[in-house]
């Protein structure tokens, strides 16, 4: 899809969240749809991100969208339904 790229994000008490994009999944055989987000790797922000910090090191990486070879405005992001590299989703 094609989007704006967004800012940082007002958060609680004064502090900011990365610029993210919150992601829905719905699909046949789900029970339930499944809510993630996709943050972007080159962001410094991701350090400081409230919701960010709550995921373990080695899984914030299946949340971080990659900005695609020789390009300046496009990113990919693969959303893993199962496995090993699965997606972390939120339980909203």
């Amino acid at each position: 899809f094609e989007t704006i790229k967004p800012g940082p994000v007002p958060f609680d008490a004064g502090h900011m969240q990365a610029p993210h994009i919150c992601v829905t999944v719905f699909a046949r055989g789900l029970l339930n749809h499944l809510v993630t987000r996709l943050y972007f790797e080159d962001e410094t922000t991701n350090a400081e991100d409230p919701v960010l910090q709550c995921v373990p090191n080695e899984r914030r990486a299946t949340l971080l969208a990659r900005r695609e070879p020789d390009s300046a405005i496009v990113y990919r992001f693969d959303i893993v339904l199962q496995g090993a590299n699965e997606t972390v989703f939120f339980n909203l």
